[in-house]
């Protein structure tokens, strides 16, 4: 695993003990590797996925982004039973060049940008509140809700991302961004394992700060796509919302006046990369984008961020 190490913590906002005990994590030296047994998948799992999946479906259809809509559409995700993986990612591959990977749980660092630079996207078939991620976590004490668990489930993987990776442009921002990661652990600066941690972090925080708890300026555009129009200033395209009612549920009511939780701020990507984050509880900020295109491109060329050289 890369260092953990907080040398230079002192230059981040908004530090927070986001802790991550007890959670198995997998590195490259691990047997990662865990085939979806799909007719294994028990009747309660399945009824765990569709009642998570029906919780968000209105919502979502409501006040997620056109490129989650559209991927969503063009998949066999089901929103009664668990998704079989075999018959999902040849379809993201003939779109965008991307396969799933079936793996036992959280990765670290450098095995996720790993996967991530081959165009692999890990995607893992436990589910929260299930007895099979009880078992896992059998003598730990980790939060296992209906609403979050510190490990990514099948729910946030294939519900939360993978309809995205059907667009070509945020398939290839998602590539652009595990190929960086996996470049700074690469070190070819010889920076050394202070700053490869540092420079990690700063990409961690970029990445949770856009493609999982992100939002976009609504147009209106994408109303078309949905059943009622969208009612707010702002449209979802962050996994981490998507995958939990909570989320959004509190998006929606920050954004019409009735809750102060949390607020919204303009994408600002210097800000973004030295402000730290905390995946145990309800956000308190969101940043917004313009656009897909700037985000994109805001990232292209502020590559210069992620390579602190102390």
């Amino acid at each position: 695993m890369v260092t953990q190490s907080t040398k230079y913590n002192y230059l981040f906002k908004n530090i927070t003990p986001n802790s991550v005990d007890g959670i198995r994590i997998f590195g490259v030296k691990d047997n990662y590797i865990k085939p979806q047994k799909y007719n294994d998948v028990t009747n309660l799992e399945n009824k765990i996925w569709g009642d998570l999946f029906q919780n968000v479906e209105f919502l979502l259809d409501r006040y997620a982004s056109r490129e989650y809509l559209l991927g969503l559409r063009s998949l066999p995700i089901p929103n009664n039973m668990f998704p079989e993986f075999e018959s999902i990612s040849p379809l993201i591959e003939n779109s965008t060049g991307w396969t799933l990977v079936s793996v036992a749980g959280f990765l670290d660092e450098e095995l996720f940008f790993y996967v991530n630079n081959n165009r692999q996207f890990p995607v893992t078939d436990i589910i929260r509140q299930s007895p099979r991620f009880e078992n896992k976590y059998a003598g730990f004490i980790i939060q296992n809700e209906n609403g979050y668990t510190p490990e990514p489930d099948i729910f946030h993987d294939i519900q939360g991302h993978i309809p995205f990776l059907m667009n070509k442009k945020y398939a290839d921002f998602m590539w652009e961004i595990g190929a960086l990661g996996y470049e700074i652990i690469q070190d070819k600066l010889n920076l050394g394992p202070d700053l490869i941690a540092h420079n990690l972090k700063r990409l961690q925080n970029y990445a949770w700060w856009t493609y999982e708890f992100g939002l976009i300026y609504n147009s209106g555009a994408s109303d078309k796509f949905r059943r009622l129009a969208n009612d707010i200033d702002y449209e979802i395209y962050g996994a981490g919302i998507i995958s939990s009612k909570d989320e959004i549920t509190n998006v929606v009511k920050c954004a019409k006046g009735d809750s102060n939780c949390s607020k919204f701020i303009p994408y600002d990507i210097e800000e973004m990369v030295m402000t730290c984050f905390d995946y145990s509880k309800i956000q308190d900020r969101y940043y917004v984008i313009e656009s897909m295109d700037v985000l994109y491109e805001s990232f292209r060329n502020n590559r210069e961020l992620f390579y602190y050289k102390g």
